[in-house]
């Protein structure tokens, strides 16, 4: 799987319904402090594909190397929004290392992804 930033995912929460929708990254114009601006309507937005996984399935899970190392746990995850990719994953030790500042990123936007149940395995 390729570490790819399609858009942002929409949640429109009510009583006893969730809903998410998908606005895609090639329909956004413009991202504000406050606000994105798109060229679409409510009725033009996608479904979220199954194949995708958002941001809160992601974090604080285990990132290994492929060979089985622990590089860390997933903090964040930057994204180029023009070229629709993800570019670096930033990594944690756990809360005491993030006291001391020793947080680090992985930046190379050509990793492959395998995100499973308990873990995500970056394969490069």
């Amino acid at each position: 799987m390729k570490g790819d930033c399609l858009g942002f995912i929409l949640a429109q929460k009510r009583f006893l319904h969730h809903h998410h929708a998908l606005l895609r990254a090639c329909d956004i114009s413009s991202i504000l402090d406050d606000r994105i601006l798109a060229s679409v309507s409510s009725e033009q937005l996608l479904p979220l594909p199954k194949t995708c996984f958002t941001y809160e399935q992601m974090k604080m899970k285990l990132v290994k190397s492929q060979e089985g190392d622990i590089l860390g746990m997933l903090e964040d995850v930057y994204f180029c929004l023009d070229r629709g990719i993800i570019v670096a994953y930033e990594l944690s030790d756990g809360f005491f290392s993030d006291l001391a500042g020793s947080k680090r990123q992985i930046q190379r936007a050509d990793l492959l992804v395998e995100v499973r149940k308990d873990e995500i395995v970056l394969n490069g």
